[in-house]
């Protein structure tokens, strides 16, 4: 292989034998630059260097066309620049070609992964296929920005998406790099491009706690449902602050009511837990044990399975008792609503309710205005008595300035 000076004149003038298919010449300037001249006329860039294994490789830089001589002696002083930092421009290239798009990932990949571990895997392929893949589809994962990221996020917006909306995107997307990058360690993914992206601040949390004056009205209009079921199932929720399908799913097998105790195998966390049963919720299963007629405590009476949905029972039932924005989640809020009221620390409404972040029971810990009086009442009184501020704001003269 001849080693020359490559020069626009050389560059202009060399053909490659007839003998030969093609011919190869090295550039004396640039360490590695070579130049493939070839039977049919073509020209072509390359650089060869020797690998961390020992093997001499050669490397396409651009078609003699395409590129000055200058540019290609550029090109290949930037590769083995690559080269010194322990880049392998060849098998940087290999890893390139592997890199899948999103959709491809999406669907190829992650896809049956939350089937099989996530109970909420219905909630991500919806995601995945209406606002995801809408959006980065056909980019490829190491081509996906913070800036696309963040134009993800303000495209949601200008369509009308709520803040929560729009944050359950982030979300979702942010958990399915984390798994192509730190957990699968899929080649090219070396970032996590929704770090740094923070979640949208929301105000649309809506937090509603139902009174005892309407609890009576409530029950009351529950009770004559046509859903002879409902006045069950409303009271035990009252009663235990449970989701709503951890109660319709509730089996006679997961209840110890000599122990009192309830085992809910299959929970939003995924994991099992244990609800201590108290004597409203007892009373409730052992009036049931008259009623239900399967191994579901509140399944259907016509089928023996669980409900699917008991909405329309429940709206009219709200609707006659004139609360049309209570929803039955709501009586979730209610129940811890009334720990709270009555002196039960955080911790314990958390391990009630099963939440395994405290932020959230935080949520729905709601103290009424006659609780807060009273603690602010009790923990100044010491100072009220001090300064001589009676329990009926009587000053005694010359205490206060």
């Amino acid at each position: 292989m001849p080693v020359t000076d490559l020069t626009p004149a050389f560059m202009a003038t060399i053909v490659c034998p007839d003998s030969k298919r093609k011919e190869v010449f090295f550039d004396r300037r640039a360490k590695g630059l070579a130049l493939e001249v070839r039977i049919s006329g073509g020209k072509t860039y390359f650089l060869r260097y020797t690998d961390v294994r020992g093997k001499t490789r050669y490397v396409k830089l651009a078609s003699a066309g395409d590129v000055t001589l200058p540019q290609a002696r550029a090109l290949c002083e930037r590769m083995r620049n690559k080269l010194a930092m322990g880049i392998d421009p060849l098998e940087e290239k290999s890893t390139k070609k592997q890199v899948p798009t999103f959709e491809t990932f999406a669907w190829d990949r992650y896809m049956p992964f939350s089937q099989a571990n996530k109970r909420s895997w219905k909630t991500d392929e919806t995601l995945i296929r209406t606002h995801l893949v809408p959006a980065f589809g056909k980019k490829h994962l190491d081509e996906i920005t913070t800036e696309d990221v963040l134009n993800m996020q303000q495209a949601g917006l200008k369509a009308g998406a709520a803040p929560g909306s729009v944050n359950r995107r982030l979300i979702l997307l942010r958990y399915m790099f984390n798994t192509a990058w730190r957990d699968w360690k899929i080649a090219g993914v070396t970032e996590n491009p929704t770090l740094g992206v923070r979640l949208l601040k929301e105000n649309n949390k809506k937090e509603r706690y139902v009174r005892a004056d309407e609890v009576a009205r409530l029950y009351d209009e529950v009770c004559k449902s046509q859903n002879t079921m409902l006045k069950h199932i409303v009271a035990f929720l009252l009663l235990t602050g449970v989701r709503r399908n951890e109660a319709l799913h509730a089996t006679w097998q997961d209840v110890d009511l000599i122990r009192g105790m309830w085992r809910i195998p299959d929970t939003k966390s995924g994991y099992a837990r244990h609800v201590p049963l108290n004597d409203g919720a007892l009373a409730i299963l052992h009036r049931m044990k008259g009623v239900s007629r399967s191994q579901y405590i509140f399944g259907n009476p016509k089928t023996g399975k669980p409900y699917v949905h008991i909405y329309q029972a429940w709206d009219t039932a709200r609707k006659k008792a004139g609360l049309p924005d209570v929803r039955l989640h709501d009586l979730r809020h209610t129940f811890a609503s009334l720990l709270i009221n009555n002196g039960r620390s955080i911790y314990e409404v958390q391990k009630l309710l099963g939440h395994t972040q405290i932020k959230t029971t935080q949520r729905y810990a709601h103290l009424t205005q006659e609780t807060l009086l009273d603690a602010s009442n009790i923990g100044t009184a010491s100072i009220a008595a001090f300064l001589g501020m009676g329990s009926h704001s009587h000053t005694i003269e010359g205490r206060l300035c």
